[in-house]
């Protein structure tokens, strides 16, 4: 059971497949902008990591279920990515980080805020689990960015334990910042919470334009 929770947090949290890991920026690296272990409390470790000129890296998850949660990555985004993770089952915490074309943080961050009224519940299969989600608005400080967007997403399974993800995404210009805190089988650590504005003021530090 262990494994199969373990597999479902994964399928919540990862961020890229092994192939985009280790793809080389062409254009920028973005990772100098993502929290580091340093920035996390006590016992947090790398987990998966990925970067990208083509838009590999799959933030967003994979939510058939949910069409405004699909990966917001594509062409002509380039993105970075890191997963920590505090055991098998979470508590996990991914930051990402993607660079849009010109207008285009725009549409994906519209696209994203819809997912509360568009997918307020939904059904889906992870590993092989079936998951109900509930989601739930979250508040965000406004102050982070040109847009902040925040959401709980419950989930509720046959055996009585919960997936819970905790989920900000800041707009600051043509980037859009993604934070994801995923835990099974007890509420979310609210880490985002803490870590947003850690997060906006590193892009900020790290990457002109942000």
């Amino acid at each position: 059971m262990v494994h199969r929770l373990a597999a479902v947090a994964a399928a919540v949290a990862v961020t890229g497949s092994p192939a985009t890991a280790a793809h080389a920026q062409a254009a920028e690296d973005l990772r100098p902008a993502l929290l580091t272990p340093a920035d996390l409390p006590e016992g947090f470790v790398p987990v998966a990591a990925a970067t990208n000129d083509d838009g590999a890296v799959t933030i967003g998850g994979n939510f058939p279920g949910c069409p405004s949660l699909d990966p917001v990555t594509g062409d002509g985004t380039t993105a970075a990515a890191v997963t920590y993770s505090k055991g098998a089952v979470g508590p996990y915490l991914t930051d990402a980080l993607v660079h849009f074309p010109a207008g285009g943080a725009v549409t994906a961050m519209d696209r994203l805020t819809a997912a509360v009224t568009t997918c307020k519940s939904f059904s889906q299969e992870l590993a092989g689990i079936t998951v109900r989600f509930t989601l739930t608005p979250a508040q965000v400080p406004a102050t982070l960015g040109e847009k902040a967007f925040g959401v709980r997403m419950t989930g509720d399974t046959d055996f009585g334990i919960a997936v819970t993800a905790d989920i900000v995404a800041i707009r600051r210009g043509d980037f859009v910042l993604w934070l994801n805190d995923m835990t099974v089988g007890t509420t979310g650590a609210g880490l985002v919470g803490t870590l947003a504005k850690t997060a906006a003021d590193r892009c900020a530090q790290q990457v002109k334009g942000c």
